[in-house]
Protein backbone atom coordinates (compact mmCIF):
# COMPACT_ATOMS: atom_id res chain seq x y z
CA UNK A 1 0.00 0.00 0.00
CA UNK A 2 1.24 3.31 -0.77
CA UNK A 3 2.30 5.65 2.00
CA UNK A 4 -0.41 8.24 0.41
CA UNK A 5 -3.05 5.42 0.78
CA UNK A 6 -2.32 4.48 4.54
CA UNK A 7 -2.60 7.83 5.52
CA UNK A 8 -6.02 7.63 3.93
CA UNK A 9 -6.62 4.49 5.29
CA UNK A 10 -6.32 5.26 8.92
CA UNK A 11 -8.22 8.70 8.60
CA UNK A 12 -10.99 6.57 7.55
CA UNK A 13 -10.75 4.48 10.45
CA UNK A 14 -10.39 7.31 12.68
CA UNK A 15 -13.68 8.79 11.09
CA UNK A 16 -15.54 5.99 11.43
CA UNK A 17 -14.76 5.98 14.77
CA UNK A 18 -15.54 9.37 16.30
CA UNK A 19 -18.82 9.10 13.91
CA UNK A 20 -20.41 5.71 15.24
CA UNK A 21 -18.55 5.89 19.01
CA UNK A 22 -16.71 8.81 20.33
CA UNK A 23 -18.60 11.97 18.87
CA UNK A 24 -21.14 11.78 21.68
CA UNK A 25 -20.92 9.90 25.17
CA UNK A 26 -23.73 7.37 24.84
CA UNK A 27 -22.08 5.85 21.40
CA UNK A 28 -18.99 4.69 23.58
CA UNK A 29 -20.50 3.66 26.46
CA UNK A 30 -23.04 1.54 24.60
CA UNK A 31 -19.77 0.05 22.76
CA UNK A 32 -19.32 -0.95 26.44
CA UNK A 33 -22.80 -1.21 27.85
CA UNK A 34 -24.20 -3.48 25.00
CA UNK A 35 -22.44 -6.67 25.32
CA UNK A 36 -22.71 -6.63 29.09
CA UNK A 37 -26.37 -6.27 28.61
CA UNK A 38 -26.51 -9.14 26.08
CA UNK A 39 -24.34 -10.87 28.22
CA UNK A 40 -26.79 -10.50 30.65
CA UNK A 41 -29.57 -11.41 28.03
CA UNK A 42 -28.31 -14.43 27.06
CA UNK A 43 -27.82 -15.80 30.75
CA UNK A 44 -31.16 -15.71 31.89
CA UNK A 45 -33.10 -16.67 28.52
CA UNK A 46 -30.39 -19.91 28.30
CA UNK A 47 -29.79 -20.74 31.51
CA UNK A 48 -32.94 -19.84 33.16
CA UNK A 49 -35.35 -20.69 30.89
CA UNK A 50 -33.94 -22.85 28.71
CA UNK A 51 -31.73 -24.51 31.08
CA UNK A 52 -29.11 -24.51 28.41
CA UNK A 53 -26.01 -26.94 28.60
CA UNK A 54 -23.16 -27.94 26.30
CA UNK A 55 -21.07 -31.76 27.01
CA UNK A 56 -18.30 -29.51 26.12
CA UNK A 57 -18.74 -26.47 28.97
CA UNK A 58 -20.41 -28.52 31.87
CA UNK A 59 -17.44 -27.44 34.63
CA UNK A 60 -17.07 -23.59 33.01
CA UNK A 61 -20.89 -23.40 32.59
CA UNK A 62 -23.04 -22.45 29.61
CA UNK A 63 -22.46 -18.32 29.90
CA UNK A 64 -18.88 -18.27 29.47
CA UNK A 65 -18.92 -20.65 26.66
CA UNK A 66 -21.30 -18.77 24.51
CA UNK A 67 -19.90 -15.35 25.35
CA UNK A 68 -16.32 -16.40 24.37
CA UNK A 69 -17.25 -17.53 20.94
CA UNK A 70 -20.20 -14.52 20.67
CA UNK A 71 -18.45 -11.45 20.36
CA UNK A 72 -15.98 -12.35 17.68
CA UNK A 73 -18.82 -13.70 15.56
CA UNK A 74 -20.48 -9.89 16.09
CA UNK A 75 -17.76 -7.94 15.35
CA UNK A 76 -17.25 -10.22 12.10
CA UNK A 77 -21.28 -9.84 10.93
CA UNK A 78 -21.41 -6.60 11.82
CA UNK A 79 -18.34 -5.52 9.88
CA UNK A 80 -19.79 -6.95 6.79
CA UNK A 81 -23.18 -5.79 7.54
CA UNK A 82 -21.72 -2.33 7.46
CA UNK A 83 -18.64 -2.13 5.06
CA UNK A 84 -21.04 -3.77 2.48
CA UNK A 85 -22.71 -0.32 2.20
CA UNK A 86 -19.79 1.81 2.28
CA UNK A 87 -19.23 2.28 -1.82
CA UNK A 88 -22.91 3.05 -2.20
CA UNK A 89 -23.14 5.15 0.80
CA UNK A 90 -19.99 7.41 -0.28
CA UNK A 91 -20.79 7.39 -4.19
CA UNK A 92 -20.19 11.31 -4.41
CA UNK A 93 -16.30 10.46 -3.68
CA UNK A 94 -16.78 7.71 -6.37
CA UNK A 95 -14.69 9.14 -9.66
CA UNK A 96 -14.27 12.21 -7.90
CA UNK A 97 -11.54 12.04 -5.46
CA UNK A 98 -8.22 9.79 -6.63
CA UNK A 99 -8.14 7.16 -4.20
CA UNK A 100 -8.41 3.76 -4.19
CA UNK A 101 -11.79 3.09 -3.08
CA UNK A 102 -11.28 -0.61 -1.47
CA UNK A 103 -9.95 1.37 1.48
CA UNK A 104 -13.65 2.33 2.23
CA UNK A 105 -15.21 -0.73 2.96
CA UNK A 106 -11.63 -2.20 4.72
CA UNK A 107 -11.55 0.84 6.79
CA UNK A 108 -14.99 0.23 7.99
CA UNK A 109 -13.95 -3.06 8.81
CA UNK A 110 -11.11 -2.36 10.86
CA UNK A 111 -12.37 0.51 13.01
CA UNK A 112 -15.54 -1.87 13.77
CA UNK A 113 -12.97 -4.35 15.02
CA UNK A 114 -11.06 -2.59 16.89
CA UNK A 115 -14.33 -1.04 18.67
CA UNK A 116 -15.79 -4.30 19.54
CA UNK A 117 -12.09 -5.71 21.25
CA UNK A 118 -13.28 -2.80 23.82
CA UNK A 119 -16.31 -4.76 24.33
CA UNK A 120 -15.19 -8.55 24.09
CA UNK A 121 -12.52 -7.25 26.70
CA UNK A 122 -15.18 -6.23 29.02
CA UNK A 123 -16.70 -9.10 29.10
CA UNK A 124 -14.07 -11.29 29.57
CA UNK A 125 -13.40 -9.16 32.71
CA UNK A 126 -16.78 -9.16 33.87
CA UNK A 127 -16.80 -13.58 33.12
CA UNK A 128 -13.16 -13.37 35.33
CA UNK A 129 -14.57 -11.18 38.05
CA UNK A 130 -17.71 -13.31 38.46
CA UNK A 131 -15.53 -16.71 39.17
CA UNK A 132 -14.86 -18.01 35.24
CA UNK A 133 -11.05 -18.65 34.91
CA UNK A 134 -10.03 -16.77 31.49
CA UNK A 135 -6.31 -18.22 30.40
CA UNK A 136 -4.50 -14.75 29.80
CA UNK A 137 -1.60 -16.37 27.98
CA UNK A 138 -4.59 -17.66 25.58
CA UNK A 139 -5.83 -14.77 25.06
CA UNK A 140 -3.10 -13.05 23.70
CA UNK A 141 -2.61 -16.18 21.47
CA UNK A 142 -5.88 -15.14 20.29
CA UNK A 143 -5.02 -11.45 18.98
CA UNK A 144 -3.61 -13.12 15.93
CA UNK A 145 -6.76 -15.09 15.18
CA UNK A 146 -8.70 -11.48 16.27
CA UNK A 147 -6.68 -10.58 13.08
CA UNK A 148 -7.21 -13.47 10.39
CA UNK A 149 -11.01 -13.12 11.64
CA UNK A 150 -10.69 -9.30 10.70
CA UNK A 151 -8.85 -10.08 7.58
CA UNK A 152 -11.88 -12.89 6.52
CA UNK A 153 -14.23 -10.41 7.17
CA UNK A 154 -12.30 -8.07 4.90
CA UNK A 155 -12.07 -10.51 1.66
CA UNK A 156 -16.33 -11.14 2.21
CA UNK A 157 -16.91 -7.48 2.54
CA UNK A 158 -14.76 -6.62 -0.43
CA UNK A 159 -17.31 -8.79 -2.07
CA UNK A 160 -20.53 -7.72 -1.44
CA UNK A 161 -19.52 -3.91 -1.26
CA UNK A 162 -18.80 -4.39 -5.03
CA UNK A 163 -21.54 -6.24 -5.98
CA UNK A 164 -23.75 -4.40 -3.73
CA UNK A 165 -23.06 -1.15 -6.87
CA UNK A 166 -24.73 -3.87 -9.80
CA UNK A 167 -27.63 -5.77 -7.05
CA UNK A 168 -29.15 -3.12 -4.31
CA UNK A 169 -30.92 -6.11 -3.48
CA UNK A 170 -27.52 -7.39 -1.81
CA UNK A 171 -28.59 -4.97 1.29
CA UNK A 172 -31.65 -7.18 1.66
CA UNK A 173 -30.26 -10.09 1.41
CA UNK A 174 -27.38 -10.05 3.66
CA UNK A 175 -28.69 -9.56 7.08
CA UNK A 176 -31.10 -13.17 6.48
CA UNK A 177 -28.02 -14.53 5.48
CA UNK A 178 -25.83 -13.78 8.46
CA UNK A 179 -28.07 -14.63 10.66
CA UNK A 180 -28.38 -18.05 8.95
CA UNK A 181 -24.79 -18.33 9.02
CA UNK A 182 -25.08 -17.53 13.17
CA UNK A 183 -27.29 -20.35 13.67
CA UNK A 184 -24.92 -23.04 11.49
CA UNK A 185 -22.09 -21.83 13.44
CA UNK A 186 -21.39 -23.80 16.77
CA UNK A 187 -21.99 -21.01 19.02
CA UNK A 188 -24.76 -21.22 20.58
CA UNK A 189 -23.97 -25.03 20.98
CA UNK A 190 -21.39 -27.55 20.42
CA UNK A 191 -20.22 -29.76 17.50
CA UNK A 192 -20.86 -32.90 19.79
CA UNK A 193 -24.40 -32.43 19.88
CA UNK A 194 -24.24 -32.74 15.79
CA UNK A 195 -24.79 -36.06 14.07
CA UNK A 196 -21.48 -37.26 13.08
CA UNK A 197 -22.24 -36.44 9.11
CA UNK A 198 -23.17 -33.08 9.84
CA UNK A 199 -20.47 -32.40 12.04
CA UNK A 200 -17.96 -33.33 9.26
CA UNK A 201 -19.80 -30.27 6.96
CA UNK A 202 -19.66 -28.19 9.64
CA UNK A 203 -15.51 -28.17 9.19
CA UNK A 204 -16.47 -26.37 6.15
CA UNK A 205 -17.47 -23.51 7.70
CA UNK A 206 -14.24 -21.18 8.87
CA UNK A 207 -16.05 -19.89 11.50
CA UNK A 208 -16.30 -23.25 13.13
CA UNK A 209 -12.73 -23.03 12.96
CA UNK A 210 -12.55 -19.47 14.57
CA UNK A 211 -14.67 -19.41 17.42
CA UNK A 212 -13.59 -23.24 18.72
CA UNK A 213 -10.27 -21.43 18.71
CA UNK A 214 -11.35 -18.81 20.91
CA UNK A 215 -12.90 -21.23 23.22
CA UNK A 216 -9.77 -23.73 23.69
CA UNK A 217 -7.54 -20.68 23.86
CA UNK A 218 -9.28 -18.43 26.31
CA UNK A 219 -11.56 -21.24 28.00
CA UNK A 220 -9.76 -24.25 28.28
CA UNK A 221 -5.68 -23.44 27.59
CA UNK A 222 -5.46 -25.28 24.94
CA UNK A 223 -2.46 -24.44 23.32
CA UNK A 224 -1.61 -27.40 21.03
CA UNK A 225 -1.37 -26.50 17.27
CA UNK A 226 -3.07 -28.38 14.50
CA UNK A 227 -3.37 -28.67 11.21
CA UNK A 228 -5.80 -26.35 10.63
CA UNK A 229 -4.27 -23.68 12.27
CA UNK A 230 -2.70 -23.40 9.62
CA UNK A 231 -4.80 -23.79 6.73
CA UNK A 232 -7.71 -21.48 7.99
CA UNK A 233 -5.44 -18.47 8.21
CA UNK A 234 -4.17 -19.28 4.64
CA UNK A 235 -7.74 -19.71 3.42
CA UNK A 236 -8.92 -16.03 4.92
CA UNK A 237 -5.63 -14.58 3.21
CA UNK A 238 -6.77 -16.78 0.12
CA UNK A 239 -10.17 -15.34 0.28
CA UNK A 240 -8.88 -11.75 0.95
CA UNK A 241 -6.87 -11.94 -2.57
CA UNK A 242 -10.10 -13.12 -4.50
CA UNK A 243 -12.20 -10.60 -2.46
CA UNK A 244 -9.79 -7.90 -3.58
CA UNK A 245 -9.22 -9.12 -7.18
CA UNK A 246 -13.11 -9.22 -7.44
CA UNK A 247 -13.36 -5.44 -6.39
CA UNK A 248 -10.76 -4.25 -8.48
CA UNK A 249 -12.14 -6.29 -11.48
CA UNK A 250 -15.56 -4.17 -10.67
CA UNK A 251 -14.53 -0.77 -9.32
CA UNK A 252 -13.92 0.44 -12.65
CA UNK A 253 -17.63 0.57 -13.56
CA UNK A 254 -18.90 1.85 -10.20
CA UNK A 255 -19.17 6.09 -11.74
CA UNK A 256 -21.86 4.83 -14.64
CA UNK A 257 -23.90 2.99 -11.48
CA UNK A 258 -23.71 5.23 -9.10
Amino acid sequence: MRPVYKSIFWQLVSRSIRTDYLENLTGFAWLILQPLLLLAVYAFVFTSIFQARSPAADHIGFVPYLAVAFWPWTAFSEAILKGSNTIVANAPLIGKVAFASELLPLSTVTATFMMHLAGYLAVLLVLYLSGTEIHWLGLLLAVPLLLFLCILAGAFTLFFSALQVFVRDVAQVLPPMMTFWFFVTPILYSTALLPAGIADWMRWNPLAWFVGRFRELILFGNYQPAWLDLLAPLASLALFWFGLKFFRRLSGHFEDFL
